[in-house]
């Protein structure tokens, strides 16, 4: 029989149902450090890239919301606080997401247009509530830890594994 035994999981946590509206209501995490950066109510980790995605990869993920297509879901480190109530370091840092949230933030903030032209405030409060703020975008709440170690692993394995598409992939499709 080996000796070998399996490692414990670094994605440890709650699988929670919070709605789009949720990433700008309600009580942000809080930068504690100058090289976090805010995005909606969470935080980006220091060593996270700049958001990446074309402005067309985020019209492309933002209609697809409309469509029905889902959000995927995103990670955060669980939240804590110190005695006094502020966040420690690294709680409520986003660790997998910040493309998807950078699209909605900006067609939140209506920087970014849909289906040749909609805005987010061109849309009846109806539609708003009933097609995109309520709609849930699932979030794997991490148990909180102070273990950067283990937060930047989590990040590496969740953003470095997958193989892009190539152009003849595309081409394969468009036949």
């Amino acid at each position: 029989m080996s000796s070998l035994s399996l490692p414990a999981p670094i994605l440890a946590g709650n699988q929670r149902s919070y709605s789009i509206s949720a990433l700008w209501e309600g009580t942000p995490a809080r930068t504690n450090v100058d090289q976090e950066r805010q995005l909606l109510n969470l935080v980006l980790p220091p060593w996270q890239r700049p958001p990446s995605w074309s402005l067309d990869q985020q019209v492309q993920f933002i209609e697809g919301i409309f469509l029905g297509l889902g959000t995927g879901y995103y990670v955060i480190n669980g939240r804590d606080y110190d005695d006094q109530g502020h966040d420690k370091p690294m709680s409520g840092w986003l660790i997998d997401g910040q493309q998807r949230i950078t699209a909605i933030a900006r067609f939140f903030h209506g920087e970014i247009s849909i289906f040749g032209g909609i805005f987010f405030q061109d849309l009846s409060l109806g539609d708003k509530r009933r097609r995109f703020n309520n709609l849930i975008f699932p979030c794997i709440e991490m148990d909180y830890t102070d273990d950067e170690k283990v937060l930047k692993e989590l990040y590496r394995r969740l953003n470095f594994s997958g193989t892009p598409h190539t152009e003849a992939d595309l081409e394969l499709l468009n036949a």
